[in-house]
């Protein structure tokens, strides 16, 4: 009877645990060592108590060479910030990288904030709170062109990058996208033409009207295309004194 009840409870094991001898072995290893943890908690309390401290140790000396590198390469940014800032029409803006050491957490013990004083006279700010449409579309391509080079980025897209601009500062963006072309591939939507005779290739895109649905078309402009579409976008007009403000901005993007 006694076998019986062995042999039963043993089948009952076999197929709950895994369905091999090797499967019940591994099992019964694992409930010994439930067990033993049970009857030996405080030494593991002890054990792993000692592996966090050793592990925070580590930690702790990771961060603070972190937060020294992060101080040293935020003044190296704030000047490359601040250089492109002076580049698109922004001389009196200034830039700070504020950082706080605070508890800790994945990414180190330091709470790093971009403040930001975009006119003479006013205090820094966090970004969100002082930046006009325009400034921050500024900002963020000086940004944009700072940390492209630095990260190592193969291609930036730029999506109405020139809001709330016009004239020489929208100028000055094209250029700064211009000048960025050189270490990467650029895409910029744009209805702007300071803006868009600064680029290598100028595209237009176009909704048609087919029947019951709409279909998109690109097409790339030459030279007199180019032309027609700038003095479309810069005075709605395609008189022969707008053909000649179109062609001398095309040169001056070409020339300056």
């Amino acid at each position: 009877m006694n076998c019986r009840i062995v042999f039963l409870t043993y089948i009952k094991f076999f197929r709950k645990y895994g369905g091999s001898y090797d499967a019940v072995c591994e099992k019964r290893d694992e409930l010994d060592r439930t067990i033993d943890g049970i009857l030996h908690r405080q030494d593991a309390i002890t054990k792993l108590e000692k592996a966090r401290q050793k592990a925070y140790a580590a930690y702790e000396t990771q961060a603070k060479q972190l937060h020294t590198l992060r101080m040293a390469k935020a003044k190296e940014l704030e000047e490359l910030v601040v250089t492109q800032l002076r580049d698109l029409e922004l001389p009196n803006a200034r830039f700070h990288v504020s950082i706080e050491t605070f508890a800790g957490n994945a990414t180190g013990m330091d709470k790093v904030e971009f403040l930001i004083s975009m006119n003479a006279g006013e205090r820094l700010k966090s970004l969100s709170a002082t930046a006009s449409g325009g400034e921050l579309s500024r900002f963020m391509l000086g940004m944009k062109t700072v940390f492209t080079r630095l990260q190592g980025i193969e291609t930036v897209i730029f999506d109405e990058i020139d809001t709330g601009v016009s004239g020489n500062v929208a100028f000055a963006i094209g250029k700064k996208m211009q000048e960025l072309a050189k270490d990467v591939q650029v895409f910029c939507v744009t209805h702007l033409a300071p803006v868009a005779a600064c680029a290598d290739h100028h595209y237009v895109v176009e909704k048609l009207q087919e029947n019951d649905h709409v279909k998109t078309q690109i097409h790339v402009l030459d030279e007199q295309e180019r032309i027609i579409q700038l003095a479309s976008i810069s005075s709605a007009s395609q008189s022969v004194s707008a053909h000649a403000m179109a062609k001398e901005l095309l040169e001056k993007a070409r020339r300056d």
